[in-house]
Order: structure tokens, then sequence, then C-alpha cells
């Protein structure tokens, strides 16, 4: 905890009330607006901390029995990333008793426990929770000097802390309508997928061979995730080529791999207009993952790195489960014949880099 003492220089300038009004007002625009729990961590923090004039400011979620104190804005760390029990600090003490807590002087005051507060700049402070039936969390100020907290401060606070609640209902709204996209979609694909591999498991085992190339490359975990999520889409147009076409063995005519290309195109209509980072990166990968590295593939001719690292990836993990599994069309090829496919066409259908990511795998566990 940091003992830096209170530097003058270092405090927000309290806000007139016309002022405080438009920021307020911008807040809850800005609120309205979040897509995620992240944006809203962002506005949260700006905002309490402008609106009052405060050296510090805390968004604080409830996870269980403890307080979250997941992040803040203020003239010195704090308690970002930490957690207490609910008993054991201000926000938790609001949380429980639904209301306001207004400390003066948190050295007097037995609801701030010393021991947290001695070793910091806080001299006062205030929390407000967010939701009043049955809070989700806590906005919390302090001053790094004694302050009277005023009731308009108290109201600002409890406006935006009541904003705050209804744009995290909205993002879990949001995000609820997602995952049922998602799971629609992602029955839709393995619906097309069905119909020319009996086991309707390539989507599962592409995601599976992306997120460990993914990994390999030195993406982070949440990227990981989200293109491990996203490549279970990658042929979703499929489901709008007709089995005449999907199931012919042997070699397509031109005109019958003009039609069959067409369902790039399907698959990113079907795609187009989500909000979901997941539906985003798979329309993506539907747009680019037949795009070859020397710019002989499909819809639009791109190569090297204006592929997109997605579909780069991806385009590995497909072919070589493609080749490795039999089809109505097709036997299955040995892992070996696979693997020597892959790096003859690295450099022309395929990013180096990411071929040689995919070597470090031991790919033959995919083959089984």
């Amino acid at each position: 905890m940091s003992l830096l003492k209170h530097d003058p220089l270092l405090q927000t300038t309290p806000l007139s009330g016309f002022d405080a009004v438009g920021e307020l007002v911008a807040a809850i625009q800005q609120l309205a607006l979040a897509e995620s729990l992240d944006g809203i961590q962002v506005v949260v923090r700006t905002a309490a901390r402008r609106l009052t004039g405060a050296d510090g400011a805390t968004f604080v979620l409830r996870d269980g029995d403890l307080c979250h104190y997941v992040d803040e804005d203020a003239i010195a760390p704090l308690w970002k990333g930490q957690r207490f029990p609910m008993e054991a600090c201000v926000s938790g003490w609001a949380m429980q008793r639904r209301e306001a807590v207004v400390i003066p002087d948190v050295s007097r005051d037995p609801r701030a426990p010393r021991d947290t507060y001695r070793p910091t700049f806080v001299k006062s402070l205030c929390a407000v929770p967010i939701r009043t039936l049955n809070p989700v969390g806590a906005i919390e100020n302090y001053w790094a000097v004694p302050h009277e907290i005023q009731h308009t401060e108290v109201m600002l606070l409890r406006a935006l802390a009541d904003s705050t609640a209804v744009a995290m209902e909205n993002v879990r709204m949001l995000r609820e309508l997602d995952d049922a996209r998602l799971e629609t979609l992602e029955r839709l694909a393995r619906a097309a997928e069905y119909r020319d591999d009996a086991t309707f498991q390539h989507t599962e085992r592409v995601a599976a061979i992306t997120a460990a190339i993914a990994t390999d490359v030195g993406l982070d975990t949440e990227a990981v995730e989200n293109l491990r999520q996203a490549a279970t889409l990658h042929d979703i147009g499929k489901i709008a080529i007709s089995d005449t076409l999907l199931l012919k063995p042997g070699w397509f005519t031109p005109e019958e791999r003009t039609r069959m290309q067409e369902h790039v195109q399907a698959g990113a209509s079907i795609l187009d207009g989500s909000r979901s980072q997941v539906l985003r990166t798979a329309r993506e990968i539907v747009l680019s993952h037949h795009e070859w590295w020397n710019g002989e593939g499909y819809p639009f001719g791109l190569s090297g790195e204006a592929i997109p690292l997605s579909g780069r990836i991806v385009a590995v993990a497909d072919v070589f489960d493609a080749l490795t599994h039999e089809r109505p069309y097709k036997a299955a090829w040995s892992v070996g014949a696979a693997l020597d496919e892959v790096d003859r066409l690295a450099g022309r259908q395929f990013d180096p880099r990411v071929v040689e990511a995919f070597h470090a795998l031991q790919p033959g566990a995919w083959a089984g």
C-alpha cells in the first residue's frame, strides 16, 4: 500500500454544479454504449473521481462473500486486484446494508478498518452500492485530506451507480444473447459438417488445433479462447451448398468450383452484424481461411500478412484435419502424407511461421 503523502497538484479539481451534471450525463451516455464489463469499469472509475474532485475512486464487485477491488483511478495505488471479506471493508458494509457510507475521518470511524487505511493516503471516503436491491458491487471515492462529503456528491455517485447497474445488466443480457446465438450457429455449422463428416467432429478438431497453434505463436489466453470458439464456424457457409455439389467425388468443373467457393460469402452473410467478438472473429476466419500465402486463394486474392492471422492458422488446421479423415469422396491420408502435403504448401498456401508452429505440436495426435 502506498505511503504517498497528499500532493495538491495531483488532486482532481471539483466540478461546478453545471459541469458535474454534464460529466454525469456524458458518463451515462458512455455506459449506455458499453459492450463489456471492462468498458464499464473505465467509465466508472474516471467519472466517479471527476464528479466529486476525489483523489481516488475504485470499482468494486461482489464475489460471493468477498469484495473484489477490480479497478481504480487514484493518485497512488490502493487495492486493485485484491479481495477482502464483506465485513472487513467499507464497500462490503455499503452492499450488505444497501446504503451509502459517508466517512469524513477514516481514523475515527469503526467501519473503516484502521490497518487497511492507515498505510494509504485515504483520509475521507464515500461508498455507494451498485444496485440497491441485491447489490452487485460498489463505487468508493477517497480524499487525501479531511473532506466534508456533501449531499450533492453522494447523489452524484448514487446516480452514477444506478446507471452502472443498468449498464452491467445490459452487458449481461447482451452476453447471454451472444452466447445463445453462438450456440445456435455452432449447431448449424455441425449440421452442415455432418453432411460430409459422419462423426460431425471436424469443427471441434479444427478448433482444438487452431487453439494449440495460436498458443504456440504467442497469442494470449483470451485471444486463444476467442479463436477456438470462432474456428468452429469456419465452414458454416456450407449449409448453403447442395449435397450434389458438396458430396461430389472427384474434381470440380470450373463452374462447380466457383459455386463451391460461394460458401465463403454465404457464411459471412450468416455472421454479419454481430457485436460478439467471437462471431466477428468467426466472420474474419470465414472470409480468410481459403486465402493463400502467395495470393492465389479466394475470395479476395490476399497474400502474406494481409491475410488475418486467424485465417492463416485455421487454414492449416482445416486442411490437415480434412486430409487425415475419411470423407464420402476420399479416403483418409496417413499422418505422414498429410504432414508432407502441409510442408509442400508452406510458403505457397500456408504461412511458413504457422506451419512451423503446427509441427511443434506433434500433430499426429489429432489424426486419430
